[in-house]
């Protein structure tokens, strides 16, 4: 595709997309990974963030309150997705079945999570999260649609790349900021959400959607809508799921609880632990950029997306034996870089994966928010685990059970037969 071509249009065959939309292709890479890190940024800063406004209010009740307030907010996340992809997919406007969307859910989103900052206490941040994630995901199933809607299966990888880009590095440096304001985590929370809004309206704007007024109007109601709930029936579509799920449980066991690891299992004060974190999360921005600008163009020239994901869980695994083995601030940072650089090929091709197993076109935004089910269960499952492993058994175990959940989810990508 040159530089001068459109993107988009009847992709993937027995699409409905009839038009390519205005954005250009070397315009929509970019807009995708500006995009998905203006809101991983304020997203992984806010896990800390508020652990750490929790650890103000109340030292006590710190991990049962984060565990109810991830677990209140991962459910959320998980119904919003399927439900906000179902609307997308029947959306008929002049902007397009996405961006009004994207743009109104980011919106939504910055106001809610900045909200939460002026909450004195933990009612008040659990309903402001939830109402967060609400918001989030009214953006982010579109946004995820927007891959499989515009980008042809030859670029998928590339496009995905991008994407995978945005979001992990959003991640890294969300955590950069986490270490710089644990000790002000209220400032943090207050400013830090303004980037979705920001990355919301960029795209809106730079990446116009076509017309969707002129497409068939579905019926939409109650009875459609709970028949449109139900995920489709297709073995490729499980697998890629539960590998999904699984290795990104398996990793957040550890990423969620980096400031808890670092303060409970190596004893590190709250004060030390910000500036390890904030380094750490440099080396991962650079080992995640690495492995993406490797991977992703690579799976599209190679026609390979298996053995990216198999590669990256293994080196994920890998990453989590020294926490076991030798508990030390060393074998933290070794685990930082090395989880990141598995993590950046695993998100180099995951999206272009799912995209390609996705077994209905009608319904790209929906289907695809029951695949976003593996984001956001482990932000449910995560600190449940945790709240109940830890402390029976300890974090050796949990991160022994890391290992295991994370290799688990390569190999289910093993069964796959439309992706090679």
């Amino acid at each position: 595709m040159t530089p001068t071509s459109p993107v988009g249009a009847t992709l993937i065959k027995g699409g409905t997309d009839t038009e390519k939309p205005p954005a250009r292709a070397t315009r929509l890479g970019p807009l995708l990974a500006a995009t998905h890190l203006s809101w991983a940024f304020p997203a992984a800063a806010g896990l800390t963030l508020l652990q750490a406004r929790l650890e103000e209010l109340d030292p006590a009740t710190k991990l049962t309150h984060f565990a109810v307030l991830a677990t209140a907010g991962a459910v959320t996340a998980l119904v919003s997705n399927i439900t906000f992809g179902l609307l997308s997919d029947r959306t008929r406007s002049r902007h397009g079945r996405r961006n009004p969307w994207i743009a109104a859910g980011g919106l939504t989103a910055a106001c809610c999570l900045s909200a939460a900052s002026f909450a004195d206490g933990f009612a008040g941040l659990l309903v402001l999260i939830v109402a967060f994630q609400i918001a989030l995901n009214a953006m982010l199933a579109p946004l995820y649609a927007v891959l499989p809607d515009r980008v042809p299966s030859e670029r998928l990888g590339k496009a995905s790349a991008w994407t995978g880009l945005g979001s992990l590095v959003g991640q890294s440096l969300g955590a950069v900021a986490a270490g710089a304001l644990v000790t002000a985590p209220t400032l943090g929370l207050r400013w830090l959400p303004w980037l979705v809004a920001a990355g919301a309206l960029l795209f809106f704007f730079m990446a116009p959607d076509t017309s969707s007024k002129d497409l068939a109007r579905p019926r939409i109601s109650l009875r459609e809508l709970g028949r449109g709930l139900l995920p489709p029936k297709d073995a490729d579509f499980f697998w890629a799921l539960g590998g999904r799920l699984l290795a990104l449980l398996g990793i957040n066991l550890v990423l969620v609880y980096q400031l808890y690891v670092l303060t409970d299992h190596l004893h590190l004060s709250t004060a030390h632990a910000g500036p390890v974190i904030a380094l750490g999360a440099i080396v991962s921005a650079l080992a995640t950029g690495t492995a993406i600008a490797v991977c992703g163009p690579l799976s599209d020239r190679l026609r390979r997306r298996k053995v990216f994901i198999l590669a990256g869980t293994a080196v994920m695994a890998a990453a989590i034996v020294p926490l076991v083995l030798a508990p030390a601030l060393w074998s933290f940072y070794l685990f930082t870089g090395a989880a990141a650089l598995g993590l950046g090929c695993f998100g180099a091709v995951d999206q272009a994966l799912v995209a390609e197993v996705l077994p209905d076109q009608e319904n790209r935004a929906k289907d695809l928010g029951f695949l976003n089910i593996a984001n956001t269960m482990p932000q449910l499952l995560a600190p449940i685990t945790a709240g109940l492993l830890v402390p029976a058994f300890g974090y050796p175990a949990l991160f022994v059970l890391a290992i295991v959940l994370t290799l688990a989810g390569g190999l289910c990508v093993l069964p796959l037969r439309r992706v090679a």
